[in-house]
C-alpha cells in the first residue's frame, strides 16, 4: 500500500526538490525563451506559484518582463510537473497549487 501525502509534505517535498522542478520546467520553456533564461524564467515563475501559494505577494522582479507565452507553457505543464517530483500528491495540493499560480499570473498578465 502506498502512503498518501499531506499538502504540508507535498509542499515539503516541492521545496526540497525545486532545483529538479525548475530542470524539467525549463526544457518546457526552452522553445518559448532563450536556453540561456529558460532556467531562470522557470525558477522566477515557480517562486511567483509558491508565494502565491503560501498567501504572501509575489516579488514583482522580473516576473512583468516574461513573456505571456511563459506563463502559459510554465501553467500548462504545471500539474504533470509536479506529479514528476511529489509523486502522487493529493488533489487539493495540486488545485491549491494552480490556483495559485493562475491568480498570480493573471495579475501580472492584466493591464493595470
Amino acid at each position: 500500500m502506498s502512503h498518501l501525502v499531506s499538502e504540508a509534505e507535498a509542499f515539503g517535498i516541492l521545496q526540497a526538490r525545486r532545483a529538479q522542478l525548475v530542470k524539467a520546467a525549463a526544457s518546457a520553456l526552452a522553445g518559448v525563451v532563450s536556453p540561456d533564461d529558460a532556467a531562470q524564467t522557470a525558477a522566477t515563475l515557480l517562486e511567483m506559484m509558491i508565494a502565491a501559494y503560501e498567501g504572501s505577494q509575489a516579488p514583482s522582479s522580473g516576473v512583468e518582463a516574461l513573456p505571456r507565452k511563459a506563463f502559459i507553457v510554465f501553467g500548462d505543464n504545471l500539474v504533470p510537473l509536479l506529479k514528476d517530483i511529489v509523486g502522487e500528491p493529493p488533489v487539493g495540493f495540486l488545485s491549491r497549487c494552480v490556483d495559485a499560480y493562475w491568480r498570480s499570473a493573471a495579475s501580472v498578465l492584466e493591464p493595470a
